[in-house]
């Protein structure tokens, strides 16, 4: 019997980056594979949209048209290129010492603007001059022999780097294409991102933490600054840019008049704040009447750059409270995605309307705002996962995966989207029609939490092959973060899950998104109601479901789900085997060594701190995690560093010495592991998940 296996991760084909030109009828996408043993590819494709012929053009990434359609501005080897349709050739336009990414176009085609990760103590003549072999040797040895490192302020690691981030952060460029000449529009030491032009293509808006302590790492505002470089302005007040942890790219209405953007409440105070729609009114954005003076660059140390117009404008909230989603972006944690930017929202080619992806009760759907006053309309509803949204023209390239695919391009009209025409879209791609007859499709499942305040949405999928009339073991799947959810996507680690002959398990208990707020509440997610959902909701899917053998259960999960998966094995006996994945297993202070935020301030004394933090720590339970446990995770994982691998193997092996306990680590890996990184190791991290259950249940 044909079963899903870790080894069909080499014949997966994933839709990257991907563009439309209604002018021309083209859209263009790359598609990725891995070959073994760790070889990720990614090519471009042309697609002719009145005859379907498809054409491959070359190698690369993030392939965007410009504006006349006549050529296409793509990413290879962290450089930007440029594919000329006419003469079928790739031109080379940047050699940035620390590469190019996130690319945009202005409206007239004649610059483009990126992005570049540098290294502060870099010479800023030499950011555009790429890396020699020498160079980059010398580098890698400064790295090694570095005696030592000196720390004076928070925000000295990252995940994303790895290790230390001190000495790096994100700038902006912008470049004229007639001399392919870069030119640095940012300054300071923060982050500058989501960069797009303005209609008239003199100015560039983009998003920025420039104006924050360095320890409010999300507090982000929108700025603009003129195209050829020039002087910065605050254009936002009262509202952080979303950004962090699912970032709503700012667009700019076809008039230029005005911007619209997700935007959070500027507090963390109550948890993740939602993400809701605004709009800001651009000012004269050429003038200096409206512009007050900032602190300049470092002048007290603390590396922000020189701003003009530091007040910024309030913006007008276009989220109504009857809107049909809870949220301006989607926080969906079970799409698996190889790369590529992702367009999530798009105004109207007459500018009266915003679409945006919500998640919402387990689907991903396309929603309509009006951009004149608060009102939300769904486009979609459907159980599946609507992934991005680009126009051109009159015309929308989409996206759009569900349970049992990987998401694919779809083409819809304007008049399907604002609803005058029934909403029929085109399907453009099947990359991977061997899905199709083996991959499983799961049942919904709600179940009351017990004490009544709210309802857990889970999803149960029977193993692939099964035979009627036999009993199964399952594996319960915890989610991470815990703010996204998991909802009506593919990911294939699941059905390789399957594929072994267990079941899956998997909900959406209190901490989830798109349910909500009050069911979103971060304290839920801690204070043990989080917990008692995950046992109820388990206990009613091994009621409801014949099929599944409530004495060979299983519990796994990462991040948040590996936490989870550490807490409920030493409260509760319903499991018969375990494995945790970059998770965290001591709170005391833990965030001294994570990237992640942190304080003491709300209790009276530290060693108050302290002995609470211990009480909630999954490594004080140890003793009485009694079942087979696996223990997984990155080596450089700096959100949930490896020190609490160590620590919880030596306390379960401590107390339990003839009980089977395993560690595996993984060198290199940082947190987005295994959802992300080399493909051999992802295999080799699902199969040392796969064969523990298969040997314990």
């Amino acid at each position: 019997m044909n079963v899903s296996s870790t080894q069909d991760y080499y014949k997966i084909r994933w839709i990257g980056g991907h563009d439309l030109c209604a002018r021309r009828q083209l859209a263009v996408y790359a598609t990725v594979h891995t070959d073994p043993p760790a070889c990720e590819i990614s090519e471009l494709y042309l697609k002719d949209l009145q005859t379907d012929q498809e054409t491959f053009l070359t190698e690369g990434r993030d392939p965007q048209f410009s504006p006349d359609g006549s050529s296409i501005l793509f990413s290879r080897d962290s450089q930007l290129y440029l594919f000329r349709l006419e003469d079928q050739t790739a031109v080379k336009l940047t050699s940035m010492r620390y590469g190019a990414r996130n690319a945009v176009w202005s409206p007239a085609g004649d610059r483009i603007a990126f992005l570049s990760d540098v290294r502060l103590d870099c010479d800023p003549s030499l950011l555009d001059r790429e890396l020699t072999p020498d160079e980059a040797a010398q580098d890698r040895k400064k790295e090694i022999e570095h005696p030592y490192v000196t720390f004076s302020d928070y925000g000295y690691k990252s995940d994303a780097d790895g290790g230390f981030s001190v000495g790096t952060c994100t700038t902006l460029w912008s470049m004229a294409l007639r001399d392919l000449h870069p030119v640095l529009l940012s300054d300071g030491d923060r982050e500058h991102v989501m960069p797009v032009f303005t209609p008239d293509g003199n100015n560039i808006l983009f998003v920025s933490n420039r104006c924050h302590p360095r320890e409010e790492s999300i507090a982000m505002d929108l700025f603009s600054v003129p195209a050829g470089g020039g002087p910065i302005k605050k254009l936002t007040k009262d509202c952080w840019i979303a950004f962090y942890p699912a970032p709503f790219q700012p667009l700019v209405t076809p008039d230029g008049k005005t911007a619209v953007f997700g935007a959070l409440s500027p507090s963390l105070k109550s948890g993740m704040p939602l993400t809701r729609l605004f709009k800001t009114e651009l000012p004269s954005l050429s003038g200096d009447d409206s512009a007050c003076p900032c602190p300049s660059q470092d002048t007290d140390g603390s590396g922000e750059g020189s701003t003009e117009n530091t007040s910024g404008t309030p913006a007008v909230s276009l989220w109504p409270d009857d809107a049909p989603c809870h949220e301006a972006t989607c926080f969906l944690y079970n799409c698996e995605n190889m790369g590529g930017q992702r367009s999530a929202a798009a105004i109207s080619h007459d500018g009266r309307y915003l679409y945006f992806i919500s998640g919402w009760k387990g689907a991903s759907n396309i929603y309509r705002a009006s951009l004149d006053a608060p009102h939300i309309e769904a486009v979609t509803e459907e159980a599946a996962a609507w992934r991005s949204v680009r126009r051109s023209g009159e015309l929308y390239l989409l996206s759009r995966g569900d349970f049992t695919s990987v998401p694919q391009l779809y083409l819809a009209t304007e008049a399907m989207m604002n609803g005058t025409e029934p909403f029929a879209p085109k399907k453009l791609t099947d990359l991977n029609p061997w899905f199709q007859g083996l991959l499983v499709k799961p049942q919904e499942l709600w179940a009351d939490t017990l004490d009544g305040e709210s309802r857990i949405q889970g999803f149960v999928f029977p193993p692939q092959g099964m035979e009627k009339g036999r009993k199964y073991p399952a594996v319960v799947y915890i989610h991470g973060g815990p703010t996204p959810f998991m909802g009506c996507a593919l990911t294939y680690e699941h059905q390789c899950i399957l594929g072994a002959g267990m079941g899956l398990i998997i909900m959406n208990f209190r901490g989830t998104s798109g349910y909500g707020e009050a069911h979103a509440s971060m304290k839920r997610a801690y204070d043990g109601s989080a917990m008692t959902d995950i046992l109820q909701f388990t206990r009613e899917a091994a009621e409801t479901f014949d099929w599944i053998d409530k004495d060979r259960l299983g519990v796994t999960g990462g991040s948040y789900g590996g936490y989870m998966t550490n807490w409920i094995c030493g409260h509760s006996r319903v499991f018969k085997a375990a494995v945790t994945q970059r998770s965290i297993s001591n709170e005391l202070i833990q965030y001294a060594s994570s990237d992640m935020a942190g304080s003491s301030r709300e209790y009276a004394d530290f060693s108050d701190f302290m002995l609470e933090k211990l009480k909630t720590s999954p490594v004080s339970y140890a003793e009485n995690i009694d079942i087979p446990f696996l223990i997984l995770h990155g080596m450089n994982d700096m959100r949930c560093p490896v020190e609490h691998a160590h620590q919880l193997f030596t306390a379960v092996k401590e107390t339990h010495p003839d009980s089977p306990v395993r560690m595996i680590l993984f060198p290199g890996m940082t947190h987005s592991f295994p959802m992300e990184g080399p493909m051999d190791l992802r295999i080799a991290h699902y199969d040392a998940m796969i064969g523990w259950f298969r040997k314990y249940l």
